[in-house]
């Protein structure tokens, strides 16, 4: 079936709608009612954004924020065309200053160059042209328009050149016949102008505008910017060779088919043979040794190729050139090794070795230094220079990139084993314990079918509750039948028992109810639902609410669950499902069914649970709700069956709202007694609960439950009674429950004559 693939906040009474990219979802501030009592009952089953609660996002990395910050916007075309290397700078320019002319409706323009050797500038012709033949103008004040411009390094807009005292000169030529003229210089952002573009009008023509001039410094600036990238590009060329092997390098490990110290190896040993040192070694900092900044040592092999670890550095108390790196981050760059006091000349006396040079730099990452790297002795001689430090900044900076994806990778294995290790132990939780097995054997199983169960109205007594399992297994074989084994669904139903927890209302009766109203709506309409949507449904319904911690989806945003950071939306939901999935996956009942088919169950599955979220329940019945108003419900559709079922899993959901009353009032009362406990949580928190969370209202009770039903219930029930008619005993009792609770409300206040009261026993107390 298609999967729902826009998120719908829609206004519940008047029908508007509004639309949004992916999964449904309702915002509590978007519900267009006015009514607050209604506000106050479907505030629980909503998205809640509380003042001063920001929607929950993913933390963006700092580091990653900064360089977003500094990310440059292109706003010119072929803007790329300035940077490569057989650029003409001129025809650009030209071609930049014919097109501004015709935007602009100018009568004329004309493109002046800088010749910065003598401070002068020039008319460019569009054809090549001999120095003598330039006509040039010095940089200064009191000459013409361009010459101004060029040394003010600013635009002037002139409405009349013949009257401005500025430009005496005007704009260098025959002036009769122009007024209106616009001059802009083309400068880069280290402040160098580099041309300047000159446009002008006749003597008729109206003025220049600011929108011409806006447009004109917009295309402007970024030329300057375009030419001095070019210039930037130009001076890292000599870079380039060493970044991409570095690239190529870093793919390779990134590809994880090198270990890091065969990465740090290449490494290191390219930034040998760049810088032409004699010797490289790399220490890498143990981030868990604490002050005493213990780390590891890997120095040249024999054949000067291949770096190995030989021993393990304190660098608290070591003394010498790396551990001074490392405790202070800071670069050190020793031209005369032995004329330096911070040089240990021991190393040398025990290994035979002379420094001349030494050339140390730390490697930092975000967590700060992850480890030390130094060449030693230049072989040319000398020391290494201001230049060999940045270069061997950029080796620095891949040996970072190396360590940390090392780490993240070390990481996520121990993640990966971690999990493995959960799941072998959620395994063994999920089989049911052996005094079940034999309780709930297939023996055993067989279980006389309470009087009433094929009505909507029954409800499970108290003492019925240990045939739990053997109801749900009737209601799965009679549905299923001969696909399913009897003995592996027992277990299968006994290990989903076990994952649902003990909580007031969200427990393993509450899944029984819903699966025999599941069960009721399905068998009463068999033949309009095939094998597989009949076992997705079924198994969605007893598994809805599997391991539900008994809080609401707001609560675990608000309290920064991790299920709420782990999913976007419907983070309960989801979870339900990964617990079903688990668990069906272990028991294996489905076996007979293909790769394919079972991949279809699931995705029926899925979208069934995930209905169960109000939020998608609202989307669901609005589209439902459009279908049934305009008679266009077509059962081959498949996007209306799927909002069909949705609407099928909330009313079996809800089915404790169809009941009769006093059995609705227990059900009640327990889907209170779990609210109040997120209200305690919630007022320890510091938050304001809701009405329905809050122990201290609980006056409110008959009202809420009055507007839950009208609001909520009745309308949900309509809809379904109306695709399917043979359910409509389920609206008839959820409208019988309002009017019962419309009664208390009623007579809530007033005198009512009890037996316990009678005058006669008062007169006999008395």
């Amino acid at each position: 079936m298609p999967k729902l693939q826009t998120k719908v906040a829609k206004k519940i009474i008047s029908g508007h709608v509004t639309e949004y990219s992916n999964k449904p979802q309702i915002v509590a501030a978007n519900l267009p009612i006015s009514d607050r009592a209604t506000k106050r009952v479907i505030a629980p089953f909503v998205r809640i954004i509380r003042k001063g609660q920001k929607p929950h996002e993913a933390e963006e990395s700092k580091h990653f924020s900064f360089f977003l910050q500094r990310k440059p916007s292109v706003l010119i075309r072929d803007l790329s065309s300035f940077l490569s290397d057989s650029v003409d700078l001129p025809s650009l320019l030209h071609e930049t200053a014919d097109v501004l002319k015709s935007i602009t409706k100018a009568a004329g323009v004309t493109l002046y160059m800088m010749d910065p050797a003598t401070n002068e500038i020039y008319q460019s012709k569009k054809t090549s042209q001999r120095d003598r033949y330039k006509i040039r103008w010095k940089i200064q004040e009191g000459t013409t328009t361009a010459a101004y411009v060029a040394y003010k390094k600013n635009y002037v807009l002139i409405d009349d050149i013949i009257e401005d005292d500025r430009f005496p000169e005007g704009i260098g030529y025959e002036t009769e016949t122009i007024k209106s003229v616009l001059c802009v210089p083309v400068v880069t952002p280290d402040g160098e102008c580099f041309a300047v573009i000159e446009l002008y009008r006749q003597l008729f023509d109206e003025p220049f505008s600011k929108d011409d001039l806006k447009l004109t410094l917009i295309v402007t600036g970024w030329m300057g910017a375009a030419i001095h990238q070019n210039s930037r590009r130009l001076a890292l060329q000599r870079q380039q060779e060493l970044n991409d092997y570095l690239l190529d390098l870093t793919k390779c490990f990134f590809g994880e088919s090198v270990v890091m110290e065969k990465m740090l190896s290449e490494t290191v040993n390219f930034a040998k043979v760049t810088l032409n040192a004699e010797k490289g070694t790399i220490f890498i900092i143990d981030r868990e040794s604490g002050d005493d900044l213990v780390a590891d040592m890997y120095d040249d092999s024999g054949d000067g190729k291949e770096f190995k670890k030989s021993q393990k550095v304190r660098f608290s108390k070591e003394r010498g050139i790396a551990s001074l790196v490392a405790r202070s981050g800071i670069t050190v760059n020793v031209k005369d090794a032995y004329k330096d006091v911070r040089f240990n000349k021991e190393i040398d006396q025990k290994t035979g070795f002379i420094t001349r040079s030494i050339l140390c730099m730390p490697i930092v990452g975000v967590e700060g230094i992850l480890g030390v790297v130094q060449v030693v002795n230049k072989r040319s001689g000398g020391h290494f220079t201001s230049t060999d430090e940045s270069l061997f900044r950029t080796f620095c900076v891949y040996c970072a990139l190396a360590l940390r994806f090392t780490k993240v990778q070390n990481q996520m294995q121990s993640t990966r084993l971690l999990n493995n290790c959960f799941l072998k132990m959620i395994h063994l939780q999920m089989k049911p314990c052996i005094h079940d097995i034999m309780t709930y054997n297939v023996a055993n199983s067989q279980v006389v079918i309470p009087v009433g169960f094929d009505h909507f109205s029954w409800h499970i007594s108290t003492e019925d509750h240990p045939k739990m399992p053997q109801f749900i297994l009737y209601m799965f074989l009679q549905l299923i039948k001969n696909t399913l084994n009897p003995e592996h669904c027992i277990h299968y139903i006994l290990s989903v028992k076990k994952f649902y927890r003990r909580n007031p209302y969200h427990n393993f009766e509450h899944a029984l109810n819903v699966v025999h109203c599941m069960y009721l709506m399905l068998k009463r309409n068999i033949k309009q639902f095939n094998h597989t949507e009949i076992k997705a449904l079924m198994i969605a319904a007893l598994c809805h609410d599997v391991d539900h911690p008994g809080f609401t989806n707001n609560f675990l945003e608000s309290s920064n669950n991790d299920l709420a950071n782990l999913y976007e939306n419907s983070c309960l939901e989801n979870h339900q499902y990964y617990v079903s999935m688990l668990l069906l996956d272990y028991s294996k009942i489905l076996t007979h069914l293909s790769k394919d088919d079972y991949s279809v169950l699931k995705y029926e599955i899925k979208e069934a649970i995930i209905a169960t979220d109000p939020m998608v329940y609202f989307s669901n019945k609005i589209n439902l709700e459009k279908t049934c108003n305009t008679k266009s419900f077509n059962w081959t559709n498949e996007t209306h069956r799927s909002y069909l079922k949705g609407i099928m899993m909330m009313v079996a959901d809800l089915s404790g709202m169809c009941k009769p009353f006093l059995v609705s009032k227990r059900i009640t009362d327990s889907l209170y007694a779990e609210c109040y406990l997120q209200g305690d949580l919630e007022k320890e928190m510091g938050l304001c609960p809701l009405s329905m969370m809050d122990r201290d209202k609980s006056n409110f009770i008959p009202e809420d439950q009055v507007t839950f039903l009208s609001t909520v219930v009745l309308p949900c029930l309509d809809i379904l009674r109306q695709l399917l008619p043979n359910t409509d005993v389920l609206y008839n009792d959820a409208k019988l429950l309002v009017q019962n609770w419309q009664d208390i409300i009623d007579v809530r206040g007033k005198k009512c004559w009890r037996q316990d009261d009678s005058i006669v026993e008062k007169r006999y107390n008395y």
